[in-house]
């Protein structure tokens, strides 16, 4: 059976709210507002001060050293040259004990 309402499905209807049932929304909504403040400031009491003296402790004994100098880079100017293998095996000979300790 059709409707000749266009506007048929569309249509709700609204059911009357007693006055105790709108004070049970209204004391579970601010049971639940107090309960969630308190967590948020018990949390913030407990973590906040933990925060605050890891910050200091990290400030105080952590962290990099601040460079004293003008802030730029150093340059190490030097000469290099390129060994020969033979060369190479001379000072690596040098730099050992016949025990194989490095002196």
């Amino acid at each position: 059976m059709s409707s000749t309402d266009p506007f048929d499905r569309i249509r709700f209807t609204v059911r009357r709210v007693s006055w105790w049932q709108i004070a049970i929304v209204v004391a579970v909504a601010l049971a639940l507002g107090t309960a969630l403040a308190l967590v948020a400031a018990s949390v913030f009491l407990v973590v906040f001060p933990i925060v605050v003296i890891a910050g200091l402790a990290y400030r105080v004994f952590g962290g990099r050293k601040r460079a004293t100098g003008a802030g730029g880079p150093t340059v190490i100017e030097a000469e290099y040259r390129v060994l020969s293998p033979e060369e190479a095996a001379r000072a690596d000979a040098e730099r050992w004990d016949k025990d194989r300790r490095l002196r």
